[in-house]
C-alpha cells in the first residue's frame, strides 16, 4: 500500500547501505518481483527487472466491508463482499466466489494475460477457489494458465493475481 511505500522510502536515509525500494502495491506485485530477482545481476539491473515484472501485474482482492459505508455514491453494507480491482471497489455482493470471477474476468484481457493465480485465505475453501478456476477456465479457454494456492491470508477470501 502507499502508505507503507513511502514509509519505506524514508528508512532509505537511514541506513548506510545502499537500499533499493520496489514500490509493489499488491501481495501479487510482491511476489512477482522477488522471483524476477536475480542474485548474479547487479542492483541496479534487478530495480529494472523487478520493477518490469511486477507492473505486469493486475490484482483481484474479495473481502468484506467491515462497517456501513458509500463508495462512489453507492451504499455498502457491514458485511456485504466487495471485490477490488487494483486496489478499488469494483463489485458489491453476497456471494465469495461470484464475486471473485467478476473482478477476475474485470481485469484478464486476451492477448495481454495469461496467468491466473488463485490465492484462496479465511473464510475461502479450497472447493470455493475451484468453482471460481472452473468458471475462469470455461470464460477463457486455452487462453490462461490457472493456479490454486492455499495462502490462509486473514481479510481476503481471495487475493488473484492476472498476469
Amino acid at each position: 500500500n502507499k502508505n507503507i511505500i513511502m514509509a519505506a522510502e524514508q528508512c532509505v536515509r537511514l541506513s548506510d547501505k545502499k537500499v533499493i525500494i520496489i514500490p509493489t502495491r499488491t501481495v501479487p506485485q510482491g511476489i512477482s518481483a522477488m522471483l524476477s530477482f536475480d542474485e548474479t545481476a547487479s542492483a541496479d539491473e534487478n530495480q529494472m527487472n523487478m520493477i518490469s515484472a511486477f507492473e505486469n501485474v493486475e490484482t483481484a482482492q474479495v473481502t468484506f466491508a467491515a462497517r456501513d459505508s458509500e463508495v462512489d455514491g453507492k451504499p455498502i453494507k457491514k458485511g456485504e463482499i466487495m471485490g477490488l480491482c487494483n486496489g478499488k471497489i469494483k463489485f458489491i455482493g453476497e456471494s465469495v466466489t461470484d464475486i471473485a470471477i467478476k473482478s477476475t474476468q474485470k481485469l484478464f484481457k486476451k492477448g495481454e494475460h495469461s496467468l491466473i493465480t488463485i490465492i484462496f485465505g479465511e473464510g475461502a475453501s479450497e472447493e470455493d477457489a475451484t468453482i471460481v478456476e472452473e468458471a475462469l477456465s470455461k470464460k477463457f479457454g486455452n487462453d490462461v494458465e490457472i493456479s490454486i494456492v492455499n495462502g490462509n491470508q486473514p481479510i481476503y477470501y481471495f487475493i488473484i493475481s492476472v498476469e
